[in-house]
């Protein structure tokens, strides 16, 4: 799930209501975001999907990951593609 994903899909809801309605929002499995005054101050979100997002922060730390993201990219931009169906022969897969 990717974060605009997560943003869409969020309930608005006040403190008040939130406090009031804590565990109906966790059995949701639903993101919530709590606005206090119109404004937010905190994010609800379903374990697994924090979980997620916490991988893709630490993905984002590893430099080389993102070296080789950005060299792919680019190959990929000059038509050096591969199917997947030839990469996963060549893998032995």
């Amino acid at each position: 799930m990717t974060t605009k994903s997560i943003l869409r899909q969020s309930k608005p809801v006040n403190v008040r209501e939130a406090q009031a309605k804590l565990s109906r929002l966790i059995r949701s499995n639903r993101p919530a975001l709590v606005l206090s005054h119109g404004k937010p101050v905190s994010f609800l979100v379903p374990y697994e999907e924090m979980l997620d997002l916490l991988e893709m922060l630490d993905d984002l730390k590893d430099q080389k990951l993102i070296e080789e993201i950005t060299q792919a990219r680019s190959e990929y931009a000059e038509g050096k593609a591969m199917p997947a169906e030839r990469l996963f022969r060549k893998m032995g897969l």
